[in-house]
């Protein structure tokens, strides 16, 4: 049987921050917004690669990739170029990783 997804978004992320440091949400949307966007300009700046390293909780970077002359549309089976472009990536840091490896229970 496959389990359903839970989706949380910057407005759960902030009740969450207001709790923690508990002040009202009205107080916490302002800094959650600025870190969230602060990552996104990073991210978006015109460097190959990047790496932004977040102690304790993991890295995100932007990688290249390379050109595909040769990919193929799978409706059409038409063959298709396909230029260069960056990625992003995540990947966990120590503490998030051992808390991911635990096996799951009762899911």
């Amino acid at each position: 049987m496959k389990s359903k997804s839970i989706t949380y978004t910057k407005k759960d992320v902030t009740q969450l921050v207001a709790e923690k440091l508990d002040k009202p949400v009205s107080q916490m949307k302002a800094p959650v917004d600025a870190v969230f966007e602060s990552l996104r300009e990073i991210m978006s700046k015109d460097h190959r690669a990047l790496r932004v390293e977040i102690r304790n909780f993991g890295v995100f970077e932007v990688k290249p990739t390379k050109a595909k002359p040769r990919a193929r549309n799978p409706r059409t089976n038409e063959e298709v170029y396909v230029p260069p472009r960056r990625k992003s990536h995540f990947k966990p840091g120590r503490l998030l990783k051992g808390v991911l490896r635990k096996p799951l229970e009762n899911f």
